[in-house]
């Protein structure tokens, strides 16, 4: 019995500890500081799929103020945004993928942007042999 505390004890602050060092191997770079908070803080996620949102959040936080964007930048937003949902969805499911685009855009904005941009961005054709995720 004794030995099965121990060890739990000891196993707990090692669980820990990979959390916080979890920021060495995801690269939140360009991610706003609540949303890399929030992928860190998803213990459940693997590193592999932390990077694949992260890289959404990146292609995705262009799109807050939506109403903004030039009409000549919208193709390679448009263009980011499809290869960084096409790798977000290899490793993680949509409902994290609705939980981090709410997380980002807040409740209240989420749909609105998100019409938006299916109506006035392009869509676009990838070729998935030549996507490169992060």
């Amino acid at each position: 019995m004794n030995i099965k505390i121990l060890a739990l004890s000891a196993l707990i602050p090692i669980l820990s500890a990979c959390q916080l060092i979890s920021p060495i191997f995801v690269d939140y770079n360009g991610v706003r500081m609540d949303i890399a908070q929030w992928i860190n803080q998803q213990s459940l996620l693997t590193m592999q799929q932390k990077r694949s949102l992260a890289q959404f959040s990146k292609a995705q936080q262009k799109l807050v103020n939506i109403e903004k964007i030039q009409d000549e930048q919208k193709f390679e937003i448009a263009k980011e945004n499809s290869i960084a949902l096409h790798c977000a969805q290899q490793h993680v499911s949509l409902d994290k993928i609705q939980q981090l685009q709410q997380q980002i855009f807040g409740k209240d904005d989420q749909m609105r942007i998100l019409n938006v941009y299916d109506q006035q961005f392009p869509k676009i054709k990838l070729d998935a042999q030549k996507i490169q995720c992060e």
